[in-house]
């Protein structure tokens, strides 16, 4: 058994103080006392330390508590003068953030900066995504304190075999290997490499105040993928590999997927799936961006055209997703499954048509009170949700940053 250190308690105190502040209004110190159950000597001396690295502040205003005697001050989350770096790799190359680590302003003022960058070739992720890292800190640190850097990637980030592994971006796994040894030899520090269905998730969680909830995040994007949280907590880690919902298989000996099995939802349903059917419909090549929703957008608007061929896709996408939803749902049994990505798309009536689906092939007990909706990101959501995730997971406030590179 580990032992707990000191410097364990201190560090889990600052964090629990901090995360007190920005999840709640009006705070003074006595309020921090009193909430979280510590002595006010003990909570007076963690606000003075985090007001010492930046992590909050006075704000000058007082609570006016109606009671006899001096109004306390109150206090606010800081890191107004802190940025995290997010890039987002995708197959047309690396889309760049810079982003304010001032949690509680909105999130147009936290995106600094946002630009793309190209990739000459595949196995140049690592180290182009180490020279931007590089150019924007030359620039930034100037006026500001650099807190690190977030990677959101499609695809399985593995801590164990120390690789990545992405179908869409075309990386097997002995290149995502020699990519995560580039970024580890580069010299750099504080980078941490995640699954992009793990901080879908995590915005969908912060944005609608699902903390207290069991859900399932499903994302329709170049790939299908998943992440379930459990009361706040994602299950597993942000590498991706414990929720390969799009590998579940939905059509035994059905068409062969990237990932060696036949049949899988993603093999079934996916954007490849669905550019084949697309230029098998018209008779001739129609090379979209994969990633985009170009292939998706194109078969809704076919709808009024040829009603018989968007039906046909349809029904496919309901038959193999209520399958994967079901099988899913009585492992983890959610409260609430999110269809994210590109599934907004599909409108309200393939939403009733699958849930209708759902409960008619489902687990009765636990269909009846599963709740469906579809979740639309927002570009700054996502920036915000990247940087968020990797402060929240690995930065520690006794050492005042992030050390090492870290994979999920």
């Amino acid at each position: 058994m580990r032992q707990i250190k000191q410097i364990d308690i201190r560090e889990r105190n600052l964090k629990n103080v901090y995360e007190y502040v920005l999840h709640n209004s009006n705070v003074s110190r006595a309020k921090v006392a009193k909430a979280l159950e510590l002595s006010r000597p003990s909570s007076s001396s963690l606000v003075d330390e985090l007001i010492s690295i930046g992590a909050l502040f006075e704000d000058g205003k007082k609570e006016e508590d109606g009671c006899v005697g001096r109004n306390p001050i109150l206090i606010k989350t800081d890191f107004r003068c802190f940025f995290c770096i997010v890039l987002f790799w995708k197959a047309t190359g690396i889309e760049a953030s810079v982003v304010s680590m001032c949690q509680e302003w909105a999130a147009e003022k936290r995106v600094l900066y946002s630009s793309h960058f190209s990739v000459l070739s595949v196995s140049d992720y690592g180290k182009r995504s180490i020279a931007i890292i590089r150019a924007l800190r030359k620039e930034l640190e100037k006026n500001h304190h650099y807190i690190g850097t977030s990677v959101m990637l499609p695809g399985i980030v593995d801590l164990h075999r120390k690789g990545i592994l992405s179908h869409p971006l075309g990386i097997n796994e002995d290149m995502g290997k020699r990519i995560v040894s580039d970024i580890e030899n580069a010299g750099e520090d504080a980078i941490a490499l995640f699954n992009d269905n793990a901080i879908l998730g995590f915005a969908a969680m912060n944005q609608l105040g699902l903390q207290d909830k069991n859900f399932l995040y499903i994302n329709l994007s170049s790939g299908i993928g998943a992440a379930y949280f459990m009361k706040g907590q994602l299950f597993g880690d942000a590498g991706g590999k414990l929720t390969q919902f799009g590998h579940c298989i939905v059509c035994p000996g059905g068409k062969k997927c990237s990932c060696g099995s036949r049949g899988c939802l993603e093999a079934e349903i996916g954007e490849i799936t669905l550019r084949e059917k697309i230029q098998s419909y018209i008779g001739e090549k129609n090379d979209y961006a994969l990633g985009e929703g170009k292939y998706f957008q194109w078969v809704f608007e076919r709808k009024a055209l040829d009603g018989d061929f968007f039906t046909e896709i349809k029904e496919k996408y309901i038959h193999d997703l209520s399958l994967a939803i079901c099988n899913a749902s009585t492992m983890v049994f959610p409260d609430l499954i999110l269809l994210g990505g590109f599934f907004y798309l599909w409108g309200e009536d393939f939403l009733k048509e699958l849930k209708k689906e759902i409960n008619r092939i489902g687990f009765t007990y636990i269909m009846q009170d599963l709740h469906l909706n579809y979740r639309k990101e927002r570009e700054e959501e996502i920036q915000i949700a990247c940087a968020d995730y990797l402060f929240s997971r690995y930065y520690h406030f006794t050492s005042r940053g992030i050390q090492g590179i870290h994979l999920g």
